[in-house]
């Protein structure tokens, strides 16, 4: 995963067009991928290391970015939220189920979130099934999380093998599974369209509990040592 160029947001906009709103979601995106790149930066090996730790140093890597001096001034507008609760039916207090990271804009109401679930990709023991699966993906599927939302994030954290590998493995279970998750025709496993972004892949599906479509963006971050 690399940032192959700037991305400028868009923050002069006074309306809620689909420009804006698809400038905060790649502005979430390209935020994420700042907080990989710094994470990364330091050498530490992280293929043995527990999802909640990642997502933490992931998350403190990133507040660090939007707080320097010399990161992009639309930066300031927003906010990471690490294991955010959702607000679900039937869910009070602390069983309500936690997303691991959501991005908040702060400039305007209503406030704009993007949110992301994170799991491990590594072999053996942190399969594909389990990312895509009922505490992966399936809490979007479900309306766990999201619900009111049309795009969230998956991210993949790679501790075994390299991206190109997880990246098929994940695009044929869809395949295979596809009743299951809602998986809409013609949008099975795309690259992203996102210039300075790579190791980004797009999905949509059909939520009938919430009867809402989502959009969703895999991103997968090699977080092992390789020789």
């Amino acid at each position: 995963m690399a940032i192959s160029g700037q991305y400028k947001g868009n923050v002069n906009r006074s309306d809620d067009s689909g420009d804006y709103v698809v400038s905060f979601y790649r502005g979430a995106l390209f935020l994420i991928v700042a907080g990989y790149e710094r994470l990364v930066a330091g050498g530490t090996d992280y293929s043995g290391t527990a999802e909640e730790h990642i997502t933490g140093d992931l998350s403190q890597q990133t507040e660090q970015y939007i707080n320097m001096q010399d990161s992009p001034d639309w930066t300031k507008y927003y906010v990471v939220q690490e294991e955010r609760r959702e607000n679900v039916h039937g869910k009070k207090g602390k069983y309500r189920p936690r997303v691991d990271i959501a991005f908040v804009r702060t400039d305007r109401k209503p406030q704009r979130f993007m949110r992301f679930e994170a799991k491990r990709l590594r072999r053996p023991g942190f399969t594909v099934g389990k990312y895509l699966g009922k505490e992966g993906l399936g809490e979007f599927i479900a309306g766990n999380y999201a619900a009111q939302d049309k795009r969230a994030g998956m991210l993949g954290y790679v501790q075994s093998d390299d991206c190109d590998y997880w990246s098929k493995k994940i695009a044929d279970n869809l395949k295979k599974n596809k009743n299951k998750v809602g998986l809409m025709e013609g949008r099975q496993w795309e690259k992203a369209d996102i210039d300075s972004i790579d190791q980004c892949y797009t999905t949509r599906h059909n939520r009938p509990t919430v009867k809402r479509e989502l959009l969703v963006y895999h991103l997968l971050f090699a977080l092992h040592k390789t020789a």
